[in-house]
């Protein structure tokens, strides 16, 4: 079981998942996510009333399908603004590209492979 404090309230696992944590806010056991556990504890250390961590989780995964997503690939940011699949871009060699997250990734380990390949034809 692993412990963290924040806010000067004990965080701590449930079981042996590293992913659902819990907190006692005055007689009461919150369950949640780390992060929704979290805001859970801002807002009672803010407003003094208690919101159950399942109120966050949802509003985050509304919120996260709107906003977009990023990702690392091989050293590169892989970004989406808009949530649709082939609304992907990369700032890759000085230049913006664009596609579904898959041609991305393919065109990246593509060109990573011929500059590799180059590279030991130099070496020979």
């Amino acid at each position: 079981m692993a412990v963290a404090s924040y806010r000067g309230m004990e965080l701590k696992t449930v079981g042996q998942s590293t992913d659902i944590w819990q907190v006692k806010i005055k007689n009461r056991v919150l369950t949640g996510s780390m992060v929704a556990v979290k805001k859970s504890v801002d807002w009672w250390c803010e407003s003094a009333s208690i919101i159950d961590p399942k109120e966050f989780e949802s509003l985050a995964s509304k919120h996260e399908t709107s906003e977009g997503m990023q990702e690392q690939f091989a050293g590169f940011t892989l970004k989406n603004d808009t949530g649709q699949p082939g609304d992907w871009y990369c700032m890759f060699n000085g230049r913006l590209i664009k596609g579904s997250k898959l041609g991305l990734q393919k065109h990246i380990e593509k060109t990573i492979i011929e500059l590799r390949q180059a590279s030991q034809a130099k070496k020979e």
